[in-house]
């Protein structure tokens, strides 16, 4: 205990991280670091676009899809945060996400050659792997590359990443889609006679090898804002997070939640609007691609950069209180979708929905780098991500299709798609709202 207590007693406050100008080279490792993240989400978002096509080869159902989805990657993905965590705090992280990214690239590959419903489970099992290091080396990178009025816009940037990679995993998957359909890819070697979808799979996994060279050439920031103890335990950094559980427990629940929103999203918007409003595969990757692409970046950037305006002038709860508000709003906006009958009313609200939620992926990172110090922030974030994601993301797919039991028809996935997200972005605002007011005590150190 008096381990403990004595890194608690010798933390400095966050804002004591040095506020001179931004280390050289930090806005192009930011660059990398969410190109990566881009590309990650292009992997692991490829396959809700050829759910229907795998559903008719493999004769599997929506639950062993939605397991495919959600689960297989998700398990390890997020239970190996925890020693990615330690090694993140410990070792170099620009040689350690390289590795990774070279590792899930080369998985990536192999699910898209994968031939039965056995194989597809492994190999998403074997990406999530491969991108557990992902965000708490990059996480950590940026915490440490800015001063904390500007970790707002640095972390909005950053989480571009899964917009973008979810819009580009339907725009590339589309077109790869509409390629194969037309025999495109007949006289490779190989792979020639393979199906359709198994290319939207395989070809994401080629485009990540060379960012891996990208990361293995970034120069590495210092560690800022770190513990009297150079090596701190996880138990010391669970106590740490206990004693400051008004912010983390809360704003980690919310986040739960929030991934239950983005994680049903991700994995069945692409097939309700295909069973619903009977729109082409190809057509619905374009659209949804092309919404996600533009109306995301806009609404981190904006609504990071308002709260990085309210942050400096002294509000530390900006990033959630700001996340609040347009996550409310995002909520609306869903609850609206039931009353759309056209593919173009339909992505005018996707877009606005898009552009509102935006900002609560920053709400997380941005509140975990302004109290969390240097040394602990890799162990931080992998238990964020352990929490947030075994819970949410992964949770996400299956209780929507476990939901949609209780309805009949060709809406019944709809219905409970709409269920499942507007409650819990309603119940994550609710949190959101506690944690503002637990951001304005002192932190205990």
């Amino acid at each position: 205990m008096s381990e403990i207590a004595e890194v608690h007693t010798e933390l400095a406050p966050a804002d004591n991280v040095e506020d001179s100008k931004t280390a050289k080279g930090a806005w192009w490792m930011l660059i990398v670091l969410t190109s990566t993240y881009v590309i990650s989400f292009i992997d692991r978002g490829a396959l809700a676009l050829v759910v229907g096509p795998i559903k008719q080869d493999l004769g599997i159902s929506d639950l062993q899809v939605s397991l495919l989805l959600g689960l297989s990657f998700m398990l390890l993905y997020s239970m190996l945060s925890i020693p990615m965590g330690i090694l993140v705090d410990k070792y170099q992280r620009k040689t350690l996400l390289g590795g990774a990214i070279m590792a899930w690239s080369v998985v990536q590959m192999l699910c898209g050659l994968s031939t039965t419903y056995l194989q597809l489970f492994l190999t998403r099992v074997g990406l999530g792997v491969g991108e557990s290091a992902l965000a708490p080396g990059s996480q950590s990178m940026i915490r440490d590359a800015f001063p904390p009025h500007r970790r707002s816009v640095a972390f909005g940037i950053y989480n571009i990443g899964p917009m973008l990679g979810t819009g580009l995993s339907m725009a590339l998957g589309a077109v790869l889609l509409k390629a194969a359909s037309a025999g495109a890819f007949d006289a490779l070697p190989v792979v020639g006679g393979m199906k359709p979808w198994h290319f939207v799979l395989l070809v994401p996994g080629i485009i990540g090898v060379p960012f891996a060279i990208l990361l293995w050439l970034l120069r590495e920031p210092p560690r800022r804002f770190q513990t009297a103890i150079s090596e701190v335990t996880y138990r010391q950094t669970m106590c740490f997070v206990w004693n400051n559980r008004g912010v983390y427990v809360q704003l980690w629940a919310a986040i739960c939640l929030y991934g239950i929103a983005v994680g049903s999203q991700m994995a069945w918007l692409p097939e309700i609007i295909a069973r619903t409003l009977h729109v082409a595969r190809p057509e619905i990757g374009k659209a949804i691609g092309g919404v996600a692409l533009l109306a995301s970046p806009l609404g981190l950037l904006i609504c990071g950069g308002i709260a990085d305006r309210l942050r400096k002038r002294g509000m530390v709860d900006a990033p959630v209180r700001v996340a609040a508000l347009t996550t409310a709003i995002a909520a609306v906006v869903t609850a609206c979708f039931p009353l759309v009958h056209t593919m173009g009313a339909g992505i005018v609200l996707y877009f606005i929905q898009m552009f509102m939620f935006a900002m609560f992926a920053v709400a997380g990172g941005a509140t975990n780098a302004e109290f969390t110090p240097g040394n602990m922030m890799g162990k931080v974030t992998a238990i964020y991500y352990l929490i947030t994601n075994l819970v949410g993301l992964a949770l996400g797919p299956t209780v929507v299709a476990l939901v949609a039991k209780c309805f009949d028809g060709p809406n019944a996935l709809g219905a409970s798609f709409i269920i499942c997200y507007v409650v819990s972005v309603a119940l994550a605002v609710i949190l959101l709202i506690r944690v503002c007011g637990a951001l304005r005590r002192p932190v205990v150190r």
